[in-house]
């Protein structure tokens, strides 16, 4: 399916029938997996990067994203400051992170960020795109973030993250893409 982007059997085969695919994987010395989600968005691969590498934008279309601001872009590696809308009566949460992209155009568009400081113990993450079987028409998604709120959030809302929200962030790319 792609060079770069890996995934068991059953979890591509998932993807190919057009299935948002959301696992999770534990993180030694965190309470928190890490949320992976495997996609294919049906859009050329560089029109779905441009949604994920202007970070300043996000505040337009990225669920829950209240606000977010470029600091600054030096090259492949760019700063920026967000806040994450909370449901009530959590507080939002607010982090300044310094991502690095990665692209060889045609093949791979990476964008991997972590939390420099804000409300989080960590925050950290990856959106990895690339071509299905080399049709650049076509989109391969791999999202990983390991996002660990310094307030305690409840299981069940994480579990809401990863059935809602994860899916809804794919719908995102698919439509603004």
């Amino acid at each position: 399916m792609g060079k770069h982007i890996q995934m068991d059997a059953s979890t591509e085969a998932r993807v190919r029938r057009g299935e948002v695919v959301c696992t999770t994987r534990p993180v030694p010395g965190s309470p928190t997996p890490q949320l992976i989600v495997h996609a294919i968005v049906e859009r050329p691969v560089e029109r779905v990067w441009r949604l994920i590498e202007s970070s300043a934008d996000y505040a337009r279309y990225m669920p829950r994203v209240k606000s977010a601001v470029e600091l600054s872009r030096d090259g492949d590696t760019v700063r920026c400051k967000q806040t994450i809308e909370m449901p009530f009566p959590l507080k939002n949460l607010t982090s300044t992170t310094e991502a690095k992209h990665t692209v060889v155009v045609g093949e791979l568009y990476k964008r991997e960020w972590h939390m420099l400081s804000g409300d989080y113990k960590r925050n950290q993450g990856s959106w990895t795109f690339e071509p299905v079987d080399g049709d650049q028409s076509r989109t391969l998604v791999r999202y990983q973030i390991h996002a660990e709120p310094k307030t305690k959030i409840p299981k069940k809302l994480q579990s809401l993250v990863q059935e809602k929200a994860m899916p809804k962030l794919i719908r995102v790319l698919r439509d603004h893409a």
